[in-house]
């Protein structure tokens, strides 16, 4: 009942509740039963490896007690889940099998579920006679036994199948069915869907500048509902990020047609909205402040006045749908400004027409702006190599292809893959006539945090960093929250300097690993120990016990150290047990392990590999940056990329110089990457990788 409502939190709660039971008891089939129910409820968020994992516990158990209808409903749930996926092959073969059991034990419900199921999947492969034959048997079924929510499903697929075909009006009429009865039965993502599918095709009828205002009542009430949704999630982080990821698209339209008909304001609203929720949501409760959106329009007034605080800054707000780059400039008591441009006119190479994500989601368009060091470097990677990797050894070779920052030649079936100065084509060039402030703060969209943003290039290859402070802010209701944060929060004293901690031979993912000394990082926290007056924590000092005990009430953090590629954690050196290898708990520092923590700290410095990593999703970047920010760092300086040694000391060297004058974060990083260009390191792998997140923080050392 909890999750047709949408109240994810306690459908897993209840569930989990019952497993207990029905394990203590040792009721099987009921075991199976919730962990089949549990993984469907992860199913509907999107977590498919976990709904997977729970589903094959679910059939196992099934399979042991000989429970031929519980068989099938794995099968069934375990074909959503490979549909989920994308991987229609997989999804027709487990629906197929539990299509045998269900007609085999005369399971009319089962049977007309794995008819809907296997239509869907036609419709996905463009079988589309088979898919309307497998609906329209599944509907007969569903009427037959007074299946209403079975019903509401055949109409939503039947909708999707004729939208597919192009026979709008018949689609219309199956998606308006869907929707009336997902409304009698309350099942709110059935309701959701309909609204959007609706919409999808008033959009494919009409011409995009003449949408009736239907278009835009059915994409209001797919977010109202997905608002009411997430208001029934209390502090779930996980649940409101999937929520966000599975509704995406309805934030994502509803912006874009505003766009299209001539309301950029509202569309940024509207933007803002699907932007950073889970993440202002972990701010608000940091600072104890209240901190809500509205989904209403009559409510929307005042976004542009967050800018008030930001005298010398112009914000470059960045959204996308389709192939369409949106562009708002905000200013210091200023209208809001707006732009589009079409991704596919920026490339000198014309190729097919691409979207935003298939530009930018192909590894090779983010390796390309970074290449492989040529000398010995000091790769802070965690784990990237083999154990006998020693010091001084270049391991980016593993990890980083070998891409020239220029134009190349492209194979005649080969798209054409962005360069920096095409980048500024697209994000930088359609508003550039109104940045006339020294500093730009940037609000990307989704994978567009991998852009190096500092190492743009416009027309006459000038750097956007030579002409700009730059930093990154995750949305603007982030931005607010940090200028609102209470005075006193933020500590003005005190430092945390962490410098190659000994990690030695440790278990990592269920293997013995050893990783290699960093003894450029040991220099570049000794360098920043002199400046600032603190003892750094340094080799096998540098435990996790230790920096968690002095990291709530400093100022100032930094980390030199090994990080992890794929969300940016942190090796520390392990409280050594006498008889075992320490387990990742005792020597990683984790999201988990920061979002536990009460930060008061201005500034967080991140040199360590990728440490600006982490999964992509809808919120944005998940990966330890934001967990520093979610906890109360009011600032973070991370690393798009794996670091070299020598670069990397002497960017810091030039970073802290300015910072211990006084001068702010961005300001000083600004100044540490026009020394680089100038002394030896014009390569954009050495002075671009950093990017400054968060508030524009100074300090003041005399204190």
């Amino acid at each position: 009942m909890y999750g047709s409502l949408g109240k994810y939190e306690k459908a897993e709660e209840y569930q989990k509740k019952a497993l207990r039971i029905n394990q203590e008891i040792r009721h099987r089939d009921a075991e199976a039963t919730c962990y089949g129910n549990l993984g469907a409820l992860y199913e509907l968020l999107g977590e498919c490896d976990k709904a997977e994992e729970h589903q094959n516990k679910a059939l196992a158990i099934k399979k042991e007690i000989g429970a031929r209808q519980g068989e099938a409903t794995c099968y069934s749930n375990l074909g959503s889940v490979y549909e989920r996926r994308g991987e229609h092959g997989k999804a027709e073969e487990y629906w197929k099998k539990a299509l045998v059991i269900r007609t085999d034990i005369g399971d009319r419900l089962g049977e007309a579920t794995c008819y809907v199921n296997l239509g869907a999947v036609y419709v996905s492969l463009g079988k589309y006679d088979e898919a309307e034959r497998y609906q329209k048997e599944a509907l007969v079924i569903a009427k037959e036994i007074g299946d209403r929510k079975g019903e509401a499903a055949c109409y939503l697929n039947l909708g999707t199948l004729f939208q597919s075909r192009g026979i709008y009006a018949e689609a219309k009429e199956y998606l308006e069915k869907a929707l009336a009865v997902s409304r009698e039965i309350e099942d709110i993502n059935k309701e959701i869907e309909s609204h959007l599918r609706l919409a999808f095709n008033i959009f494919l009828m009409k011409n995009i500048l003449g949408l009736p205002h239907e278009a835009f009542s059915n994409l209001f009430s797919c977010i109202e509902k997905c608002e009411k949704m997430r208001s029934f999630i209390r502090n779930n982080e996980q649940f409101k990020i999937s929520l966000l990821d599975r509704h995406i698209l309805s934030y994502k339209l509803l912006s874009a047609l505003f766009c299209f008909s001539g309301n950029p304001n509202e569309a940024l609203y509207v933007v803002e909205l699907g932007r950073a929720r889970a993440l202002a949501d972990l701010m608000s409760a940091r600072y104890s402040m209240k901190q809500e959106i509205s989904v209403k329009p009559q409510e929307w007034l005042g976004i542009e006045r967050i800018m008030k605080q930001e005298i010398s800054c112009n914000c470059l707000y960045l959204s996308y749908c389709t192939r369409y780059m949106f562009l708002w400039v905000l200013k210091e008591n200023k209208p809001i400004l707006f732009r589009l441009t079409d991704v596919n006119q920026c490339f000198v190479s014309k190729g097919l027409e691409r979207t935003v994500d298939e530009v930018f989601s192909e590894e090779s368009a983010l390796r390309k702006f970074h290449v492989l060091h040529k000398g010995d470097c000091e790769d802070r990677s965690l784990f990237s190599s083999d154990a006998n990797h020693s010091v001084g050894e270049s391991s980016l070779q593993d990890n980083v292809a070998a891409v020239r920052l220029a134009e190349e030649e492209l194979e005649e079936d080969q798209q054409p893959v962005p360069t920096l100065a095409e980048c500024y084509k697209m994000f930088i060039a359609p508003v550039a006539d109104l940045l006339d402030k020294p500093e730009l703060v940037i609000i990307p969209d989704v994978i567009l945090y991998k852009i190096p943003f500092a190492a743009l290039k416009d027309e006459s290859d000038k750097y956007l960093s030579e002409t700009f402070r730059i930093r990154i802010v995750p949305s603007l209701n982030t931005l607010k929250l940090i200028q609102d944060s209470p005075a006193d929060y933020h500590s003005q004293i005190g430092a945390l300097i962490v410098g190659e901690p000994d990690v030695s031979e440790v278990l990592y993912k269920g293997r013995v690993k050893r990783l290699y000394p960093l003894p450029f990082a040991r220099k570049e926290a000794e360098m920043i120990g002199r400046l600032l007056g603190p003892q750094p924590l340094l080799g096998n000092q540098a435990t996790k016990r230790a920096v968690l005990q002095s990291i709530h009430s400093v100022s100032l953090i930094h980390f030199a150290a090994h990080g992890n590629p794929e969300r940016g954690e942190i090796a520390l050196a392990p409280q050594h047990a006498a008889n075992g290898i320490a387990s990742e708990e005792d020597y990683l520092l984790t999201m988990a392990d920061i979002s536990q923590l009460q930060l008061r700290a201005k500034l967080v410095v991140l040199s360590c590999c990728h440490s600006a990593s982490g999964l992509v999703r809808a919120e944005g970047v998940i990966g330890i940056a934001r967990a520093f920010l979610g906890s109360g760092a009011r600032s973070v300086l991370v690393a798009l990329w794996a670091l070299e040694d020598s670069a990397t000391e002497q960017l810091m060297s030039r970073f802290y110089e300015h910072l211990v004058r006084g001068e702010s974060a961005s300001e000083s990083l600004h100044q540490a990457m026009k020394w680089m260009r100038s002394n030896g390191y014009p390569d954009v792998r050495d002075w671009a990788p950093f990017m400054l997140i968060g508030d524009n923080v100074a300090f003041n050392f005399g204190k």
